[in-house]
């Protein structure tokens, strides 16, 4: 597998392109058993990561695969920086010879946990620029496949900003009660994006690990569909974003390029987390994701990608 491959099929692994952008919540002001919830990890905190990831599409066998890395916060004055580091795939059979996985981005942000920007994808899309050159890749699809993988990365990077901080922090909770917004996320295998619906629940005070009894944590859920308003908008990217990826591949112009057309398109996720409320440190993440696109061809066949994918993470922050 080429080191180009390995970018986006290390990314897949991670699953770090399950969600993007979408708002953080204001906070507001707290009474009675409301619960705020505010990013405020510890200068220094390292948190080891034990991910499992399991992919089933349609009509095969699951595929599973797994992978260990760690977190870690670095101060710099007014701002954070979070790093990804020792990303290591631990599925059985994984080869050893093809290198470690390309370097994530690193997050830079500011004392609440906004994002300010991301660090590190211009050092790893010049190496891919300086693979494909050795392979003898001509210019103009250079061009597209390095900015597949600029775009790729900073998905990823603001995705794993998303998921931990950015769809919590800010907002205020009662246990049982729902709180509505509008969002977007990535679609499966496509990478394109796509205006969502999402409701935010805080279920219950949980403890934050096995044999704990005080409860510590709180049990959060994020439930996210398309939003039915904007689905013409959603099959226009999932068209351009395709086109794209065959561009990279094949090299051909867009005149040349099949006329293709969305005829369904569905992502529904749910995302649990389990976190202590008044930093957000992290303990438990499992996401479920169903995805079904049909996309018809020219010559009448129409294709039919559906996927159920299943991540979870566990987080085991060091003493502090």
């Amino acid at each position: 597998m080429s080191r180009l491959t390995r970018v986006i099929s290390s990314l897949a692994l991670a699953g770090l392109l399950a969600h993007c952008a979408t708002p953080s919540g204001s906070g507001g002001a707290v009474s009675g058993d409301t619960v705020a919830l505010r990013f405020a990890w510890p200068l220094g905190l390292t948190v080891q990561v034990a991910s499992t990831s399991t992919v089933t599409q349609k009509d095969q066998p699951p595929e599973f695969s797994s992978l260990t890395y760690q977190l870690r916060l670095e101060g710099l004055g007014e701002e954070r920086k979070l790093l990804t580091e020792q990303m290591i795939p631990t599925t059985i059979g994984t080869p050893l010879d093809e290198g470690p996985p390309p370097p994530m981005p690193t997050l830079v942000l500011g004392p609440k946990g906004e994002l300010r920007r991301t660090e590190g994808i211009d050092k790893v899309v010049e190496e891919m620029a300086q693979q494909a050159e050795i392979q003898g890749i001509p210019k103009e699809q250079q061009a597209q496949i390095t900015g597949l993988v600029h775009d790729a990365l900073e998905q990823a990077a603001r995705s794993r900003w998303e998921v931990l901080v950015g769809k919590w922090s800010g907002l205020a909770l009662k246990p049982g009660e729902a709180t509505e917004r509008k969002s977007q996320t990535a679609v499966p295998l496509f990478g394109s994006v796509a205006a969502t619906r999402e409701r935010v629940l805080l279920k219950e005070r949980v403890p934050c690990t096995e044999g704990e009894t005080e409860k510590r944590c709180v049990r959060l859920v994020l439930e996210s569909s398309l939003d039915p308003d904007k689905l013409d908008h959603a099959t226009d990217e999932l068209l351009r974003k395709l086109k794209s990826v065959m561009k990279a591949n094949m090299a051909v112009p867009d005149e040349a390029l099949p006329e293709l057309t969305v005829m369904k398109i569905r992502v529904d996720s749910t995302l649990e987390f389990i976190a202590e409320p008044e930093t957000l440190v992290p303990y438990s993440q499992r996401t479920v994701t169903n995805s079904h696109v049909i996309i018809q061809e020219p010559e009448g066949e129409r294709k039919n990608f559906e996927l159920q994918s299943e991540r979870l993470e566990r987080f085991t922050p060091a003493a502090r």
